[in-house]
């Protein structure tokens, strides 16, 4: 149904090497090193200092640490005990094996690349985690529902395999993996080959994966329990859905793994970035 598809990729995104899409073929190569973390220095919660952001980043310091997603992720990693991070990708086009390689590679390329210049964090690329759902006959042409439905029945076992945590521990909330994942449909992937191969190296307004928020009909209940008024459902059809906030989104597809890791473990954080289709979030 699913595989870690680390033997696939990990050579590409582990190397220390520096290669660009296109120039360079990935080649199957088993990657099992575990970077152990130490314990925090500091009592000041990652919650406190994602809110704050009073505290200058360790990797880059001119930098706020809320402004580092690479200090911010290990934070969580620290406070909340797990041991990898990375949101699971599940791909729901296959009119081309070539095509989807050549995504990955950007892909990867892009959250590599981020972390190297931006966020001196290379190192976290030993607990990134990369999971790719791939079953054509259960997910080519799926819609976000259907994603959403696998992966709520995956999320509450894989995080007990993945961090021995049980999905009664209030942890399990905290985590994004267990939260949100990715799905690339066939407009999402062209969307990312579109990208000028010279461009790559810079920010894209139009390349976009769809973030699924796993939790969003909790998230619906629990405001109807509060007697909060919901969204008004007179917006463009969406599936079918005419309600603001139909439970998943495009984004910019090199922050959808760093800035969702970082900054949307909450679901109250998925309604500050919720942007609704066609428009796209995470541009940052």
């Amino acid at each position: 149904m699913y595989f870690m598809d680390r033997n696939v990729w990990a050579e590409y995104i582990l190397s220390r090497r520096f290669h660009r899409p296109l120039f360079h073929r990935i080649r199957p190569q088993l990657y099992t090193k575990k970077r152990t973390l130490q314990p925090p220095q500091r009592s000041l919660s990652s919650s406190t200092l994602a809110v704050s952001g009073y505290q200058d980043s360790k990797r880059t310091p001119w930098r706020r640490f809320n402004s580092n997603p690479a200090d911010v992720i290990e934070k969580h990693m620290l406070d909340w005990g797990h041991r990898t991070w990375g949101l699971v990708i599940y791909r729901c086009t296959y009119s081309s094996d070539a095509d989807w390689e050549e995504f990955m590679s950007r892909l990867l390329y892009r959250l590599r690349s981020r972390l190297e210049h931006y966020y001196d964090g290379l190192d976290m690329l030993d607990s990134f985690q990369l999971t790719v759902m791939d079953d054509k006959a259960r997910f080519d042409g799926a819609n976000p529902d259907a994603i959403r439905g696998h992966f709520d029945e995956w999320a509450p076992a894989a995080c007990e395999a993945e961090q021995g945590i049980l999905p009664t521990d209030a942890r399990y909330m905290c985590i994004a993996r267990y939260g949100l994942c990715i799905m690339v449909d066939e407009e999402a992937l062209r969307s990312v080959l579109a990208i000028p191969h010279e461009d790559l190296d810079t920010r894209s307004s139009t390349g976009f994966v769809i973030l699924v928020h796993g939790r969003h009909h909790e998230m619906r209940a629990g405001i109807k329990e509060c007697d909060e008024e919901l969204e008004d459902d007179d917006f463009e059809p969406l599936n079918g859905c005419t309600r603001e906030d139909v439970g998943w989104m495009r984004v910019c597809y090199d922050q959808a793994q760093l800035y969702a890791c970082a900054h949307m473990n909450q679901s109250y954080e998925w309604q500050m970035e919720y942007r609704r289709p066609p428009e796209i979030g995470l541009y940052c």
